[in-house]
C-alpha cells in the first residue's frame, strides 16, 4: 500500500528530476568534460546567468552528478561517459528523450481532463526527432536484444522480417547467434540511416535487408518465417493491429512464426507496475495507443488467423508473445 510518506516523496522527486534535466538542456557535463570549472565558467560557456546556474551546479554536486574541490565543478565520471557530447559512450538519444518528457508529462493533466490533441500527431515524419529517437532505442535495447535473441534462436529464424526495426538492434543480435538467418529491416529512412550508422561495418551487414517504407502502406513481401513485432503494438488501437496483423499473416509462410515484445498487463490493467505506468506514457505519446494484456492480444491475433499462442516473461512488465500461422 502506498503510504503518506511514499506519496510526498515520489512528488518531491520532481524536483531532482527537473534539475537533472537542467543540466542536459544547458549541456552542462559537455561544457566541463574532463575539466574543473567555476560556476562563472560554466554560466559563461552556457549563456546563463550567474545566479541561476550557481545553485544548480551546487544540486547536481549534492545529487552526486557533478564533483566540487576547491571552488571548481567536476563531472562525475557516469556522468561524463554518457552525457558528455565528446565522450564515445554518449547516451545521445537516451538524453534527448528524457529531456523531452520535462514538457510532455507538464501536459498530463490537461489531456486527461481535455483528451488528446490528434493535431500533434498529423504532417510528415521529422528526420531530427526519428534519428535521436532511434538512438534511444538502440542505447535501451541493448540489454534485452540478447536476451531475446536467445529465444528467438531456439528454432531456426530463417528469413526474419523486423517490422519497425528502428536501430536493427534486435536483427543483429539474432544474426549473431543464428549464422544462416537473413533479415529485413522495415522503418522510415531516417530511422534505417541509424542502422545503417550502426551495423554497416560489421560482418552482419551482408544478412541484411533495409527497407524503407511505413507499416500500412509499405508492402511486407512474403515467404518469411518469422516477423518480428517489437514495441509497436502499444502505440495502435486494437482495430489498427488487427489490420497489420492480416499483413504479417500474409508475410509468413504457413506455420511461420510471429514474435511480438512489448508491455503486458493483467485483466484489470492494474498490473504488473511498469506496464499500468507505461499506458499512461502512451497517453502523452502517441493518438491511439495504450497497453495491452495477453488475453486481449491473443484474441485479435486469434480473429486475423493465429493460433498456438506461448508467453515467455521478461521482467519490468515486459513479455514476448508468441503465435504461429494458422
Amino acid at each position: 500500500m502506498l503510504t503518506l510518506k511514499q506519496f510526498t516523496e515520489t512528488i518531491d522527486r520532481l524536483e531532482e528530476a527537473r534539475i537533472l534535466m537542467a543540466a542536459l538542456e544547458f549541456k552542462i557535463f559537455t561544457i566541463l568534460r574532463q575539466k574543473k570549472m567555476t560556476a562563472g565558467q560554466v554560466a559563461q560557456q552556457s549563456n546563463t546567468k550567474l545566479d541561476g546556474m550557481e545553485p544548480l551546479l551546487n544540486a547536481l554536486a549534492a545529487m552526486k552528478a557533478l564533483r566540487f574541490e576547491k571552488g571548481k565543478y567536476s563531472s562525475a565520471p557516469q556522468m561524463y561517459k554518457y552525457f558528455c557530447e565528446s565522450s564515445p559512450h554518449y547516451q545521445k538519444g537516451t538524453a534527448f528523450l528524457k529531456l523531452e518528457k520535462n514538457d510532455e508529462w507538464a501536459r498530463l493533466i490537461d489531456i486527461i481532463r481535455k483528451g488528446r490533441d490528434l493535431s500533434e500527431f498529423e504532417g510528415e515524419d521529422d528526420p531530427e526527432f526519428r534519428d535521436c529517437f532511434t538512438h534511444a532505442m538502440h542505447e535501451r535495447s541493448g540489454s534485452f536484444a540478447s536476451k531475446i535473441a536467445d529465444i528467438i534462436t531456439r528454432q531456426p529464424a530463417g528469413r526474419f522480417l523486423d517490422l519497425g526495426s528502428g536501430p536493427g538492434t534486435y536483427s543483429a543480435a539474432v544474426l549473431k547467434k543464428d549464422k544462416k538467418a537473413r533479415a529485413t529491416l522495415l522503418d522510415r529512412a531516417s530511422a534505417l540511416k541509424v542502422a545503417r550508422e550502426l551495423h554497416g561495418k560489421s560482418s552482419l551487414w551482408t544478412r541484411m535487408e533495409l527497407k524503407p517504407g511505413d507499416l500500412f502502406s509499405t508492402a511486407f513481401g512474403e515467404k518469411y518465417d518469422t516477423v518480428f513485432y517489437s514495441n509497436i503494438l502499444h502505440i495502435y488501437n486494437p482495430e489498427q493491429n488487427k489490420q497489420l496483423f492480416l499483413k504479417m499473416k500474409q508475410a509468413l509462410i504457413k506455420g511461420g512464426r510471429l514474435v511480438l515484445v512489448d508491455f503486458f498487463h493483467t485483466r484489470d490493467a492494474t498490473q504488473p507496475y511498469e506496464a499500468a505506468l507505461f499506458g499512461v506514457t502512451m497517453l502523452l505519446f502517441t493518438a491511439t495507443g495504450k497497453t495491452y494484456s495477453y488475453e486481449e492480444t491473443e484474441k485479435l491475433l486469434s480473429q486475423t488467423g493465429f493460433h498456438k499462442f506461448r508467453r515467455v516473461p521478461l521482467g519490468e512488465g515486459t513479455g514476448i508473445l508468441v503465435a504461429f500461422k494458422k
